[in-house]
């Protein structure tokens, strides 16, 4: 007849540190079922360790031993998990329960591995429960407890393995007498029908109980004697409703994986915290690499264009007439089209205020975009001749501005035109203008701002007089003094005044004496004709002065020191000279709601019939697509390196938080789960936080992305971010996470369940 354990001459030795020890020695020993078994003896005697081997959580490196009759001298890992999950309950000094579970959770947690109880799980459990007297704590997180009442819910999932052997090592070691009284009487129930083998130091607890007496000491079994006879039962009853089929099925591996990833909330938000950090910093580094590859490209070398908003799109007509009314309504209707600005060459002209050492620069527009309550200083402008300044952060006059304050109001500066596609620059008008207000409201063209530029607001009028300026700038002039033509061209060819009236004109002396007889050019008449890539037209005046050094002052209010400057110029009246330029809106520019998407409106806005010009696509030299092609492989490359070091920065702050759990998988592994089991557990709950991460990130993605969050950085950068991106941010994390689970649980099965257990792994 087989004994349910049957040890030959088996020793047990550990190495370490070049020295070798001896856990016991050549044991003899023999043990059936209906037996309780009390081994006792001094510390360092060797109980734990035989306990360990008897239990399948360390193996053996001499000898035989025999379980239920099958030799175990040649298992391996998976064979020891097999044999515990069949065979062992083990009871611990420490209890080595899951403190964040309830009793029921606990007990539950030993059928689930095994796969017991079926449909009549939860009345078994409550049984058991009740067997070991805790019914009214069934609820109660296991932390709450107190010691005996512990080691009683050790027994009661130890006993729910129904397991043929229950082994308990120092199960009293941490309890008081009664506690301990409780827990011995507990155990003794259970033996009836098991091999119960119980480890102490202290005998006199375990007496009335035991049926077998064995001692030890330096690891070899000094007596091993019967106290009372019990009847010999080689194999363990079989019980109805109670399975062992070894599989632990999917479902209660995603119930395990669910409850661990949500039953500690400190551990649960430090995972999503360290999840939704690498998301954000993947994407956000990602998304601003490209923002920034954008505004290299954005802001390019070409200097044609004052306004470079990557939103804007230069329109004309294929057939270069005018734009009328049906067109602005078609272009209106066109998706992503945000606005119109009509008359758009003033959007590539700025302004220059100067005074003493002081100049301020920056585009023209009406002060109707401006509230009072925009105002720091003063008052909005009400003549032809008074402006607001506008400044922020960026801009090169802010800290100027902001220093002067009130003081600056009431100043008076003199205005020139700056066209940045003109040969020069002219006079904006023939009088000072004063500054009237200040206001620091934030612009919403960033790009002007970098640059250092400011803003001026002034009235309707003074407005379309740039704008008049803009379209003479990219004009050519000829001018045809009775038969004889020149070619001029640039906004100083003609200045507009009030001193001249209509249908005269002044020039000067030099084309006097070269292009008429004797010089005698009064009363005769000499033609403009302006052209550009719209429209030509030509107007003809009769001559009413010729400008000298000693007459230019009185005719004009110009210093005679500057007549140089006016050597090739004609003066003709404001009303003569909006004639000749405002021919309507042959050209406009288009600002689009999200500059990612131009390729679609630029598409629907030529099969409408216009031209259109892509302002973030105009042409660069070779030098700076070379230049940026090197910026953007760099930027790239450093992109990528940081991103290796944040993911494996990331790996290992998690390693180390799931190493915290040690003792709950080793747990897990001691009561009957295998390495697939705990990997595919820990998968679930890492994939989960995960889920619940890129989620969260998706979410505020959107938010940003709909402004129901705001946030200038993010803002800028999420609208670089598509679908695709989001796709391969959520299968990168799945990667780490599935890397993570994968390495982590070789790791718990790369040494004995025992070093697990004890952290030495």
């Amino acid at each position: 007849m087989s004994h349910m354990i049957d040890m030959r001459k088996v020793s047990k030795f550990y190495s370490g540190n070049g020295t070798v020890s001896t856990g016991f020695s050549k044991v003899d020993l023999k043990f059936d079922l209906g037996e309780f078994v009390v081994v006792t003896g001094e510390s360092g005697g060797g109980k734990s360790t035989l306990l360990n081997v008897i239990s399948g959580l360390d193996s053996y490196e001499e000898g035989e031993m025999f379980v239920a009759g099958k030799d175990t001298c040649g298992f391996r890992t998976e064979d020891y998990e097999e044999y515990r999950k069949k065979y062992i309950g083990n009871i611990f000094q420490d209890y080595n329960l899951i403190n964040s579970y309830t009793v029921y959770q606990n007990v539950e947690l030993a059928l689930i591995l095994n796969r017991q109880g079926g449909r009549d799980r939860k009345r078994l459990i409550r049984s058991i429960i009740n067997r070991v007297g805790l019914s009214e704590y069934e609820k109660t997180k296991v932390s709450k407890l107190s010691g005996g009442q512990k080691q009683r819910v050790a027994i009661a999932r130890a006993f729910a393995k129904d397991a043929p052997i229950i082994v308990a090592d120092e199960p009293t070691g941490n309890l008081d007498t009664d506690s301990a009284r409780m827990v011995m009487e507990t155990l003794h129930k259970i033996s009836k029908d098991k091999l119960v083998i119980v480890v102490t130091h202290n005998y006199e607890q375990t007496e009335p109980y035991a049926t077998r007496k064995i001692m030890m000491r330096d690891g070899r079994v000094v007596e091993d004697r019967r106290l009372k006879s019990v009847e010999s039962k080689p194999e363990p009853p079989k019980r109805a409703g109670r399975r062992h089929d070894n599989k632990f099925s999917l479902w209660s591996q995603l119930r395990l994986g669910l409850r661990n990833t949500f039953n500690l909330p400190a551990k649960f938000f430090l995972l999503l915290f360290i999840f939704m950090f690498v998301s954000i910093s993947v994407l956000g580094g990602y998304a601003s690499n490209l923002n920034n590859e954008n505004e290299d490209e954005l802001i390019g070398t070409e200097t044609f264009f004052f306004d470079k908003s990557p939103e804007r799109l230069v329109l004309h007509r294929n057939d270069k007439k005018k734009f009328t009314k049906t067109d602005f309504k078609n272009i209106n209707e066109t998706p992503n089209v945000n606005y119109i600005v009509k008359k758009d060459l003033s959007l590539d002209n700025s302004v220059i205020l100067y005074r003493d050492e002081t100049s301020i620069e920056g585009p023209l527009s009406s002060y109707k975009s401006l509230k009072k309550e925009d105002l720091a200083y003063g008052r909005l402008p009400k003549k032809d001749n008074e402006v607001v300044i506008g400044t922020e952060e960026l801009a090169s006059n802010y800290g100027e501005i902001k220093e002067k304050g009130k003081s600056i109001l009431g100043k008076t500066f003199q205005a020139d035109n700056n066209a940045e596609n003109s040969e020069g620059s002219g006079e904006l008008t023939g009088k000072p203008l004063k500054v009237v207000g200040v206001t620091f409201k934030k612009s919403n063209n960033d790009r002007l701002v970098k640059r250092g530029y400011s803003r001026i607001f002034c009235t309707d009028s003074l407005a379309e007089r740039q704008i008049i300026f803009a379209v003479s700038s990219a004009s050519n002039l000829k001018f045809d003094f009775e038969g004889k033509m020149i070619t001029r061209k640039g906004s100083s060819a003609i200045h507009p005044t009030g001193l001249v009236a209509p249908g005269k004109v002044y020039i000067s002396e030099g084309d006097a004496e070269n292009y008429y007889r004797e010089g005698r050019a009064l009363g005769h008449k000499m033609s403009v004709t302006a052209e550009n890539l719209f429209f030509k037209d030509k107007k003809t005046f009769r001559i009413d002065a010729v400008i000298k050094p000693d007459n230019i002052e009185s005719l004009l209010k110009i210093d005679k020191d500057d007549y140089d400057g006016y050597t090739d110029s004609i003066f003709i009246n404001h009303e003569d000279y909006k004639k000749l330029y405002d021919k309507g809106d042959y050209q406009i520019s288009v600002f689009t709601k999200n500059h990612m998407k131009n390729d679609d409106t630029v598409k629907a806005l030529k099969s409408k019939g216009y031209t259109v010009l892509e302002i973030k696509n105009i042409s660069k030299s070779k030098q700076a697509e070379i230049l940026n092609l090197v910026k953007k492989m760099f930027s790239r490359l450093i992109l990528g390196i940081l991103l290796i070091v944040l993911f494996f920065i990331s790996y290992v702050v998690i390693r180390l938080i799931m190493r915290s759990r040690n003792s709950y998988y080793s747990t897990l592994r001691i009561l009957g789960a295998s390495k697939n089991n705990i990997s595919n557990i820990l998968r679930i709950e890492l994939l989960t936080v995960m889920s619940i991460a890129v989620i969260a990130v998706g979410i505020m993605i959107i938010a940003f992305a709909k402004g129901h969050l705001s946030l200038s950085v993010m803002n800028k950068i999420v609208k670089f971010i598509t679908v695709k991106d989001y796709a391969l941010l959520v299968a990168t994390m799945t990667i780490m996470s599935l890397l993570i689970s994968g390495r982590y649980s070789k790791k718990i099965f790369g040494n004995s369940a025992m070093k697990v257990y004890r952290g030495e792994a």
